[in-house]
């Protein structure tokens, strides 16, 4: 069994620009996806730039190995799954820069995900366990499973 899921990097810049200095790293499964991905994301603040302006090349050494699915994945709910990867910070932002989710502290998924499976600690907050008077939420935290499980469930590359 491998060690994980290979996410390729690929290194792409404009043909105007130095290549030395000016790079970005891109990640998709071909050189030609990833050019795309680059020339779609370029072409608002640079009309003029076509597609064939646009170099790529591979980088090895940017590549990042994603987990395999983790077994808790397969007995989670579709809302569960997004619940887990909305803590993780799984969006446009990237990925694991927050380990959080507010909701009520009676969610009977987070509960679930807390209680049963480990994947959450919480509540936590002012009168976490009941109506604060103005909002009834509180805050549960990822744990260090609740992170390998969204870690694994992370897509093989950005949409």
């Amino acid at each position: 069994m491998t060690k994980g899921r290979l996410r390729k990097a690929w290194a792409v810049w404009p043909d105007w620009a130095d290549n030395t200095y000016y790079r970005d790293i891109v990640y998709a499964e071909t050189a030609p996806k990833a050019r795309y991905r680059a020339w779609s994301s370029w072409s608002d603040c640079y009309p003029d730039l076509s597609i064939i302006d646009v170099h790529v090349r591979r980088a090895r050494h940017r590549d990042v190995i994603l987990p395999h699915p983790h077994r808790l994945v397969a007995e989670l709910t579709a809302k569960q799954r997004g619940m887990v990867s909305h803590a993780f910070g799984c969006d446009r932002h990237g990925n694991g820069y927050r380990d959080h989710y507010c909701t009520s502290p009676a969610d009977r998924d987070m509960l679930h995900l807390a209680w049963e499976l480990g994947l959450f600690d919480g509540p936590f907050g002012e009168k976490a366990y009941g109506d604060t008077g103005i909002w009834g939420g509180a805050f549960f935290y990822l744990t260090e499973l609740g992170k390998e499980v969204a870690a694994s469930m992370l897509p093989d590359y950005p949409a």
